[in-house]
């Protein structure tokens, strides 16, 4: 549904002339796409200019306050002339953005012989670590490809700098194509595709990039791995280290993958690991050598430990990322069953288990008693 041309205007139903006029200077300056960083500055600068092209002339105003949206049935209307037909000085709102002239501008429909600002683009390198770099930290040396300025031609494209003005568009940078349909006059304007809005064209292309003003280069760059770092996270961008453009460079981001260890699995800042011990430290107690990512450290384990208790070393796992503190290290112990044992060991074991089976004896009798009680 096409939208209130007073209500496109920020005005009340039925406003007077001066003051279209008054609200039409204010948004054209707001979103004009040139000057607007609004997503849909040009989509409202038409409405904008169109009702602006329909109240600010007093025959099809009064048609619209009658008809509404209606009116062109009433007047064979057949569109608006963009830049034409009104009574203020145009170009003046235009001069106040700090361009010279109007030229400087693309019509209403977002064509212009201005060139886009290019500040190069981002590039993804990857690095790997091992276990203990992306605990600790570390300083690595990476290799890729970029696009950079070629020096033979400072990006300019030309063999010695040199140009000549384009033959296609005369030195303007771009080109006009102009319609008449019945009394209305259209005009739209786009960049010159020869050279792509300079107005001017090498004399000779440059020997190095053939006239593109860029090539390939493989660079290499140190950076600095912060401890804690895990698969997936990524170094701070790094300005400056992405492809060159005309009026700046991209940034580089670097993606870490980190190696799997023998010993350990992590989770965030915690680590985890198994170590056996044997069925005499588990039923006796004993102090036991675990690893560390700092190297051992002895680990108590009291009496009748099963397997598969699980022991909490605090703060011996790996540095929180850009925090103070560490996390901490889990020990899952592993009671191994010997696959041979001496006669001396079998006999002890005999030994032990007519014990177990004594007690289990008297426990029952006792039970037994108990109940009839």
């Amino acid at each position: 549904m096409e939208k209130d041309h007073y209500e496109v205007l920020g005005l009340k139903r039925g406003a007077q002339i001066e003051e279209v006029k008054k609200a039409y200077k204010r948004l054209a300056k707001k979103y004009h796409p040139d000057v607007s960083t609004d997503k849909e500055a040009e989509k409202k600068f038409k409405e904008i200019a169109e009702a602006y092209s329909v109240l600010s002339d007093p025959e099809k105003k009064q048609n619209y306050d009658n008809y509404g949206n209606t009116y062109k049935q009433f007047e064979g209307f057949s569109g608006f002339d963009f830049g034409k037909g009104f009574d203020f000085d145009f170009e003046n709102i235009f001069n106040q953005f700090g361009f010279e002239n109007f030229s400087d501008f693309g019509s209403a429909f977002g064509s212009t012989n201005r060139r886009g600002k290019d500040f190069g683009s981002n590039i993804k390198a990857e690095i790997s670590l091992t276990f203990e770099e992306a605990a600790f930290g570390t300083t690595k040396q990476i290799a890729y490809n970029k696009t950079v300025r070629c020096k033979n031609c400072g990006g300019s494209g030309a063999e010695g700098g040199k140009f000549k003005t384009c033959k296609n568009c005369g030195g303007k940078g771009y080109s006009i194509r102009q319609s008449n349909q019945g009394f209305m006059v259209f005009q739209s304007r786009s960049v010159c595709h020869h050279c792509g809005g300079r107005g001017k064209a090498p004399e000779k292309n440059c020997s190095e990039c053939n006239s593109h003003g860029f090539i390939n280069k493989r660079v290499s760059l140190e950076v600095k791995v912060p401890a804690g770092i895990n698969t997936g996270n990524h170094l701070f961008p790094i300005k400056g280290g992405g492809n060159e453009g005309t009026d700046g460079e991209g940034a580089l981001f670097v993606v870490v993958f980190v190696e799997p260890h023998e010993i350990f699995k992590r989770d965030d800042a915690d680590i985890y690991t198994e170590i056996p011990i044997s069925f005499t430290e588990a039923a006796l107690g004993s102090t036991v050598e675990v690893p560390t990512l700092k190297g051992k450290a002895d680990l108590k384990v009291p009496a009748g430990t099963q397997t598969g208790t699980i022991f909490r070393m605090k703060e011996k796992g790996v540095k929180h990322l850009n925090q103070e503190g560490f996390g901490d290290e889990y020990v899952k112990l592993i009671i191994e069953t010997p696959k041979k044992i001496s006669e001396k060991q079998r006999k002890l074991l005999e030994e032990l288990e007519k014990e177990a089976q004594l007690a289990k004896k008297r426990k029952n009798f006792f039970s037994k008693i108990i109940e009839k009680f």
